[in-house]
């Protein structure tokens, strides 16, 4: 077989091959073979029927697979001469049968960058120390005592910490707000025996009417008060962003917090053995999740920089695909924040701009990770997919075997293996990464 192979630019290549006559016959009698022993024609029993029937009945089934075979020979013979690693056919430009009974191919192929691997061990990474401090862990006990405290009535002014039970209307330019909102934004414009939890000093408030709890502090039963309510520029209703909303408001209840104490018993009907023991569970969750947070960290750094010390191109049908891939997720995002179909509109070309850039780092950091992980040798075994199997089955509290079967059914265990692969990458490039530590900056630096 005569291989020849023209690189081109944007990882695309020509590939021209000519394989010779009695290639092309010992492979089509092969066929034939095979079509012998599974074809059932009248008149004949099977495994005996001659080679020419077998070759006119099924004339343009085995043209078409000899073509098929012809054509991955030519690309396996590629692959072992020329390093040609064929991703996928961009455009046939040239396969027929020649009059000798050869066969000539010539085919654009999309083709795997070539990645010149820069040194990807001892990668030098500077991140911030993490503790787990007392004040988190308290902080944490507090706020978790104040979700379970139990509100009762008050006949005093309401203060930090307190509940606020209260009606309201709105108008916005003098009408009724009710009016130029849609039915789920109700709320914005009237509001019937609504809690508004005012917050501790230096808490931030949890409140989707701007100021609305600092309005009803000092307030007690039956208490009426108006005031404006200056909403955000960005605020996801478009009919009130960067508008003044005026609010008639009348207080119906004050509620204090009956906090429990926080002690062994309280700790006890938390599911602990005592505070000592709860305080040391909740200490581990914050740890678990710094450690998530310094891998984290670590791995972008990484990453990054891999990014910028190699320089290739890469396949742009793929970063296509994952631009798409991108877009639909920030369109996606962008919805569930609460923008309109014309504000993703107006941000298009922004949005995609930003899709095709965070397209590229991504197929780019999958070649680089793919090539380090070839060099090392690293493989993913049948235990390691049952293992991922048998955790997204508890993720998604379902049965293993039935979980299996989707991902079969879809064909996404390359899927499976590939995320494995690449996961094994990046614990190999953190485990060898020197990594040191800093103080934070210090408080209003």
């Amino acid at each position: 077989m005569n291989i020849s192979v023209e690189r081109l630019p944007e990882c695309k290549a020509r590939l021209s091959a000519e394989i010779p006559a009695e290639t092309v016959e010992k492979t089509r009698k092969q066929i034939i073979a095979a079509y012998s022993q599974q074809a059932k024609v009248p008149g004949f029993r099977p495994g005996k029927i001659p080679a020419s029937v077998i070759e006119k009945k099924y004339a343009v089934p085995i043209e078409d697979e000899l073509k098929d075979r012809l054509s991955r020979s030519a690309y396996e013979e590629a692959n072992i001469k020329e390093k040609l690693a064929i991703l996928g056919i961009s455009q046939v430009e040239r396969e027929q049968f020649e009059a000798d009974g050869s066969y000539m191919l010539a085919v654009e192929v999309v083709t795997e960058p070539e990645v010149e691997i820069a040194e990807y061990k001892g990668i030098q990474v500077e991140i911030q120390k993490m503790e787990v401090t007392d004040d988190m862990v308290d902080g944490y006990l507090k706020n978790m005592a104040k979700q379970q405290a139990m509100p009762t009535d008050v006949d005093r002014a309401s203060k930090a910490g307190d509940l606020v039970v209260a009606d309201y209307t709105a108008t916005l330019d003098g009408e009724p707000l009710m009016d130029k909102l849609e039915k789920e934004a109700g709320p914005l414009a009237k509001g019937e025996s609504h809690w508004i939890d005012v917050p501790e000093e230096g808490e931030e408030p949890r409140e989707f009417i701007p100021g609305i709890s600092q309005q009803v502090t000092g307030l007690k039963a039956g208490d009426t008060k108006q005031f404006d309510a200056v909403f955000a520029e960005d605020f996801p209703i478009e009919a009130v962003a960067g508008k003044t909303v005026s609010y008639d408001l009348t207080v119906t209840q004050v509620k204090e917090r009956e906090i429990p104490e926080i002690d062994d018993d309280h700790a006890k009907a938390m599911g602990a053995e005592s505070l000592e023991a709860l305080k040391e569970s909740i200490r581990g969750q914050f740890q678990q999740q710094q450690e998530r947070t310094r891998n984290q960290m670590i791995d972008n750094q990484i990453l990054s920089h891999l990014n910028d010390e190699m320089t290739f191109e890469v396949p742009q049908h793929i970063v296509f695909n994952e631009t798409q891939r991108q877009v639909n997720q920030m369109v996606s995002r962008g919805y569930e924040q609460g923008m309109s179909e014309q504000d993703i509109e107006q941000n298009q070309e922004d949005l995609l701009k930003s899709a095709e850039t965070q397209a590229k780092n991504n197929v780019k950091t999958m070649f680089i990770l793919d090539t380090i992980a070839e060099k090392e040798g690293f493989k993913v075994s049948e235990e390691e997919v049952s293992q991922r199997i048998m955790m997204i089955a508890m993720q998604q509290q379902r049965p293993p075997k039935k979980v299996a079967r989707e991902i079969r059914d879809n064909n996404a265990f390359g899927e499976i293996r590939q995320d494995i692969l690449i996961s094994k990458t990046i614990n190999f490039l953190r485990e060898n990464a020197v990594v040191t530590e800093v103080d934070p900056p210090e408080e209003g630096a």
